[in-house]
């Protein structure tokens, strides 16, 4: 048992050292509003491409305009 457990600590030092456990930080990219009409209905953020598609969908298929501001610029 003690060698066992040994062995998973070696390999769990490795994985450590190559940052292999540290999780990755997510920011989002991009962050949606809709709108009904002039009324603000709904804010989210996404990640990625494909999670801003999906939002800009929904809210297409909500009947709500759609703004899109790119995280981290200004305009």
């Amino acid at each position: 048992m003690l060698n066992l457990f040994e062995e998973f600590e070696r390999v769990q030092d490795k994985l450590e050292a190559s940052n292999l456990l540290k999780l990755a930080t997510l920011e989002p990219q991009y962050t949606v509003n809709a709108y009904s009409g002039s009324k603000h209905e709904w804010e989210d953020w996404a990640y990625d491409d494909e999670e801003l598609e999906s939002l800009k969908q929904i809210a297409n298929k909500s009947g709500y305009t759609v703004t899109v501001r790119l995280e981290g610029n200004e305009d």
